[in-house]
């Protein structure tokens, strides 16, 4: 599973090797050029970027006051991701882990590069070794010394200095909101250019705290200061989305031989009112203090009696604290919900394609696997046909239909869910700029090309070079 090797003609560009996941680039008019010391280690792109700093090891007993570095673990769950001081932390690489796994999306949404699954020969780098990551391709480079450190920095510099895309007023087919992990990002939602958060998942503001979970005051505290800070903006909160590889000890919950195929998302509200009736009064109570454009989105859906449940739960809670009334929509992220998705069209205000979680259950790939890490294919032609699919038939319920994940976040994706109909796309803040950049280069003729090789091929390397050639991304 895992490559590391040493360039043998130090004349020759040593290239991270990445063929499924959509975060390889390959596009680079200076290609890195190594001699025969660098060690080149092969693991799977997570989040887009080039760092060169100092390698350091997640256990390390240094000092960690010494500036940005890299850091190198064995995996990384949200919280421990959550809780990086960007500061000190420039990019990591873990040995296992998959390329969309939720620690990776907090990394996305805090604009750091990642590297998974790059193999345990990593967790022997010893600190303060200066290396290079790359996490457009997936591959971290160590032992870099002088001549190879140089160039591995100017490599970073001409990344830096390049002209990067800027939100202009230019239109784009669809609608583009943020999402964040930190409360303080908040702040910088309208400067991104984001027409509000289109995803707030709840769980995340409280990883490493999980025990204030049950506590209304604090999801009031939190909601209220992030409304605040989006001045008037619609906020779409989800609801909270605990289990598969986001565990919170605090909650005492029992162990599951397959925690994605488990009690999750709106299956565990439904069983735990103490977690889901505090986060429901907590958002009317700031929408009727403060009239906050709040939505409300359950995750984790399967049947719709389990939707009108949820909504009627949250409906009695309205009516109790005299609260406006919020739309209520579903992520659809497991096929049984994306493909029964008519039977929710007269019951939902809105719908969001999670398109990390739909892409893992309907191939059947682990978004945590080290060794499913090169496999997995957001971009798989049954991936596309489902978007196709809840697209069109929000189309003709006239219920907007937006996307989330990874894919959404890559200036590729993002055009692909638009040719497919969608009308939104959630992006994190670091990587709006791009994606409007992209989206901004289309138009229809272009979309419905990119449309017809989606639904008839699909896969993320075909359609890259598709909407490279079309778009001149």
């Amino acid at each position: 599973m895992n490559s590391t090797a040493r360039s043998k003609d130090p004349t020759q560009a040593i290239e991270g090797g990445n063929t499924g996941n959509l975060g390889e680039d390959g596009a680079t008019d200076n290609p890195l050029v190594f001699s025969g010391s660098v060690v080149r280690h092969a693991g799977a792109a997570g989040t887009r970027g080039f760092a060169v700093a100092p390698a350091r090891q997640l256990h390390s007993h240094q000092p960690s006051d010494d500036g940005p570095h890299i850091l190198i673990a064995h995996d990384l769950t949200p919280a421990d991701t959550s809780a990086l001081d960007l500061t000190q932390v420039s990019a990591f690489c873990t040995a296992v882990g998959g390329p969309t796994s939720h620690a990776v999306q907090v990394a996305y949404s805090l604009g750091i590069p990642t590297i998974v699954a790059a193999g345990d020969r990593i967790l022997t780098i010893p600190d303060g070794m200066m290396c290079a990551l790359d996490g457009d391709t997936g591959t971290l480079y160590s032992e870099l010394m002088e001549s190879d450190l140089a160039a591995a920095m100017a490599h970073r510099d001409r990344r830096t200095t390049r002209p990067r895309a800027q939100m202009s007023g230019g239109s784009t087919p669809v609608t583009l909101t943020g999402t964040i992990t930190r409360p303080p990002q908040a702040a910088e939602v309208r400067a991104a250019g984001a027409d509000g958060l289109g995803l707030l998942a709840t769980e995340l503001l409280f990883l490493g705290r999980e025990q204030d979970l049950t506590d209304e005051e604090q999801h009031y505290a939190a909601y209220r200061e992030i409304a605040r800070a989006v001045g008037g903006a619609p906020v779409t909160l989800r609801t909270l989305d605990i289990g598969g590889d986001k565990d919170m000890p605090a909650l005492g919950l029992p162990s599951e031989d397959n925690p994605f195929l488990g009690v999750r998302g709106l299956r565990l509200s439904l069983r735990r009112p103490d977690l889901f009736l505090p986060q429901l009064r907590a958002a009317y109570r700031v929408a009727r203090d403060d009239g906050a454009q709040l939505r409300l989105m359950f995750p984790m859906v399967t049947r719709v009696e389990e939707f009108l449940q949820a909504a009627e739960t949250a409906r009695e809670v309205q009516a109790e604290l005299d609260a406006p009334v919020l739309p209520l929509g579903v992520m659809v992220e497991v096929p049984a919900c994306a493909l029964a998705v008519d039977q929710f069209a007269g019951h939902v205000d809105f719908l969001s394609i999670g398109t990390n979680d739909l892409a893992q259950y309907l191939t059947a790939m682990s978004r945590t696997s080290a060794d499913l890490a090169r496999d997995i294919d957001p971009l798989h032609v049954a991936v596309t046909r489902t978007v196709r699919a809840v697209a069109e038939t929000g189309a003709d319920h006239g219920i907007p239909v937006s996307a989330c994940g990874g894919l959404a976040g890559d200036p590729v994706g993002a055009v692909v869910l638009a040719a497919l109909g969608v009308t939104a796309l959630t992006v994190a803040l670091p990587y709006l700029p791009d994606v409007h950049d992209a989206l901004g280069r289309t138009d229809a003729a272009a979309l419905a090309t990119i449309r017809d090789h989606a639904l008839s091929t699909g896969g993320s390397r075909h359609l890259r070079a598709l909407a490279t050639e079309l778009l001149g991304l």
